[in-house]
């Protein structure tokens, strides 16, 4: 260990023989030092690490994160099921607070309820005023319904509520005709809504452990729903917030607050940058995100006197079976070469070895002194989800064997970090992968790797997605406490390898952690109520917020103002439909787009088809009069379509489900030919006021499904779209209605035309898949406003 840390009145010359001759001398700690600043000794040999494995070895910890969710709302209804409210793109939290009759800390849960008669005056003075009725009432329950009386009368709700996390709060009372009120917290108006408008809200700043006192006064009975909104929030589990607010991995920071940066510790990415790029090892120097070569490589620069050069490899979504596959595997298949196959092995291998071609330009101050390969570092297993245990172990074994005879290290130190998805509830699929990777450390299993490879269970370091950046399971939530832990482990380890000792670091969950959290799923019934429970929270709370954010406000203004935006889209899904999604996830469906007029997706249509060039004649083909019978055009059941020749569904039903789509339907007409053009003319209903309307080209949203098409309403072009780019299928194409052409369904009839390709997609086979659905939404009340 470096003599700055431990004993600065000892000569770097005289501790260095301490160490040769006795060993270590002082453990090293669990909260490190800051670094000095200081270069490794010139005179020893570079201490080389290889770090590789898949995405997470590259690195995903955050720096600094806003909270992953959309918004945080707790209530005191029992109903509700506390956890991840999913209504797509958007999340919210669902959590619990307390309501209670009294202060004490041992009052039971609820509130207690005046009624008092007259008109509700919300600046009236009860005090001395003898209510006509008293009761209990449930406080925060959207089923439970306040006390009244004939005539007009005021209620009058008296609690303390708590929270369970200190954070700036916004409270709302009542749901529709109980919304009209007015709310105090400790004597202080924070809430007032009266018959007309949305409610004025005041932020308050709550703590948690203290009770506050709340009374609510409303012009009615109804509904006892009151809930809160938490408004702050920040990020958890960031590297910021790690350092900076909870205070730990403080060595991280130098004494201004800044990153500190180790100039003993190189660090050397040579699989992304093609020549490789290099840096002092600092909080940044991974780029955009923090892997776990950060807490590994101020471990390893405490530990050793020597400069340190880390050098790492990885790349995302990378197999040990197939892309990292070693040498000693043997190919998968002895007949058939495949390119890919071990190519990020031979990767590494060209990594490493280029980075170490030019030491003179990598490490700072390098005077020819050599180098050592000092260890292998090992973070992967995401994709090799479904492998078997011991093929798994195998792979590694063999990982090791090889890379040990490639760098001439027969006795290469290894750390291996588990799989650690869900923690201590892993899906079995992982477990497989878990168990291999800590078997290959087992010298009982493998007495050729005993006392020389280290596996680090990395379970304990996962955290959920309520402690972390993001939802981001896979890459562990973004979190960068799991980077920086999984990095000190693996460093730690690599000490005691090594000869040295470390302080061993607590794991911060435990086994029983994932017991304790694992609950039985919630019935039909629970479900159900939780749900209802829920309304309150979605049509006051989670839309307005979702109206008001700064992502959707101004589309979402511009679709209830109908206006048609500047710059047209193919695509048909819209913050609309994302709003929708709220009551979707309550089971409320009447803001789903649904079919308007006859069914066009199945029905009769005229139809051409043809190679080359349309038909002079035929120039006018989307026109309401044109006479496609004389015309020559043949009559067929919609969907058309091909794949290879053969009238088959372009997709099975279980691999899209979406009723817009209609890919998996079987072609009722062979689509035969390069390009279609079918129309047909329709009667149709009225349309309904509140409503807006679309036209979806079904089987347009998957890659390959067709070339470009356009779509006209009697005569007049509605849309078109060209070939579906890749990261964009899976989404409805179509075009909106728009008031502009409005009038041609007003008209109760209009002939539908449309056109599009087969699509070859780079195979000699075409594809394609075609069909049409009119659609209908109702619009959500009050998205207009926010709050």
């Amino acid at each position: 260990m470096k003599a700055s840390r431990f004993n600065k009145s000892i000569s770097a010359g005289v501790l260095w023989l301490c160490l040769c001759l006795c060993g270590p001398a002082a453990e090293l700690p669990l909260e490190l030092p800051k670094p000095d600043g200081k270069p490794g000794n010139p005179e020893k040999p570079v201490k080389v690490y290889i770090l590789t494995g898949q995405s997470n070895m590259f690195g995903f910890g955050r720096y600094t994160g806003a909270s992953p969710y959309s918004g945080v709302f707790l209530t005191a209804d029992k109903s509700v099921i506390p956890g991840k409210f999913d209504a797509w793109p958007s999340v919210y939290r669902i959590a619990r607070h307390g309501v209670y009759p009294s202060a004490e800390a041992d009052a039971p849960a609820g509130a207690r309820a005046a009624v008092y008669e007259g008109v509700f005056d919300p600046k009236a003075d009860d005090a001395g005023r003898k209510p006509v009725k008293e009761a209990g009432v449930a406080l925060g329950t959207a089923s439970a319904v306040l006390p009244a009386v004939q005539g007009p009368h005021t209620v009058v709700v008296t609690g303390y509520i708590d929270v369970p996390e200190t954070g700036s709060y916004q409270l709302h009372a009542g749901w529709k005709a109980s919304s009209r009120s007015v709310v105090n917290l400790e004597g202080k108006e924070v809430y007032r809504k009266d018959a007309a408008g949305r409610p004025v809200l005041q932020t308050v700043r709550l703590e948690k452990g203290r009770r506050y006192k709340v009374e609510i006064a409303s012009a009615g009975g109804g509904s006892a729903a009151f809930w809160l909104e938490q408004v702050d929030l920040t990020g958890k589990g960031d590297l910021t917030n790690v350092t900076q607010t909870d205070g730990e991995f403080t060595y991280l920071l130098d004494d201004e607050g800044n990153w500190s940066v180790r100039q003993d510790v190189t660090f050397a990415e040579a699989r992304v940058a093609e020549e490789g790029r290099w840096c002092p090892l600092t909080a940044t120097s991974n780029g955009k995100h923090l892997g776990p070569e950060l807490g590994f490589g101020y471990v390893v620069g405490e530990f050793h006197d020597e400069q340190v050069l880390l050098i790492k490899t990885a790349m995302g979504n990378r197999s040990l079976n197939f892309d990292f596959r070693p040498p000693s595997s043997g190919p998968i298949d002895k007949d058939k070469t495949n390119e890919f196959e071990g190519l990020e092995y031979r990767l590494t291998v060209k990594g490493v070895k280029t980075i170490l071609g030019k030491l003179d330009q990598v490490v700072p101050g390098y005077k020819g002194q050599g180098y050592e390969i000092a260890g292998f570092v090992w973070w992967q297993g995401h994709k090799d989800r479904g492998q078997t245990q011991a093929q798994y172990e195998q792979h590694m074994v063999n990982l090791i064997t090889d890379l040990r005879r490639e760098f001439e290290t027969p006795k290469m130190p290894v750390t291996i970090a588990t799989v650690a998805f869900n923690g201590y509830r892993m899906i079995p699929e992982y477990r497989e992968i878990w168990k291999a990777q800590m078997a290959v450390a087992d010298p009982g299993k493998h007495p050729e790797l005993a006392g020389t490879v280290r596996t680090v269970d990395a379970r304990g370091f996962w955290y959920s997605r309520d402690e972390s950046p993001t939802g981001t399971d896979y890459h562990y939530n973004h979190n960068a406490r799991t980077y920086m832990l999984v990095g000190d482990a693996l460093g730690r380890a690599m000490v005691e390898l090594q000869g040295g000792s470390a302080t061993p670091r607590p794991v911060p969950n435990k086994p029983q952690d994932a017991v304790e959290i694992a609950k039985p799923e919630p019935t039909e019934a629970e479900t159900a109520a939780h749900k209802t429970a829920l309304l309150p929270l979605v049509a006051d709370g989670m839309l307005p917020r979702f109206a008001a954010s700064e992502r959707y406000k101004s589309e979402l203004k511009a679709i209830l103002e109908r206006k048609r935006p500047a710059r047209g889209s193919h695509f048909v899904r819209d913050a609309l439909d994302h709003a929708a999604a709220h009551y979707r996830a309550l089971g409320i469906h009447d803001y789903d787009w649904k079919v308007f007029g006859p069914d066009m997706q199945t029905g009769t249509w005229a139809y051409f088809t043809c190679d080359g060039a349309l038909p002079a004649a035929m120039q006018n083909w989307f026109a309401p009069d044109f006479d496609a019978q004389q015309a020559g055009w043949k009559s067929g059941a919609s969907p058309f379509g091909q794949v290879a020749g053969e009238k088959v569904a372009l997709r099975a039903a279980t691999s899209c489900t979406q009723p817009y789509c209609g890919c998996s339907i079987t072609p009722g007409t062979l689509w035969d030919k390069k390009s279609l053009f079918m129309r047909q003319t329709f009667d149709l209903p009225p349309v309904r006021e509140g409503h807006r309307y679309r036209i979806v080209v079904g089987g347009a949203c998957h890659v390959n499904s067709g070339e470009a098409y356009a779509v006209y309403i009697n005569g007049k072009l509605l849309g078109r779209g060209g070939r579906v780019r890749v990261r964009q299928g899976g989404q409805p194409r179509g075009a909106h209605i728009y008031p502009d052409l409005m009038p041609e369904l007003e008209s109760g009839k209009v002939t539908v035309a449309v056109t599009s390709s087969l699509s070859y997609g780079g195979r000699r086979s075409p594809e394609g898949h075609l069909s049409v659905r009119l659609e209908e939404q109702k619009i959500p009340d009050g998205l207009a406003e926010s709050p």
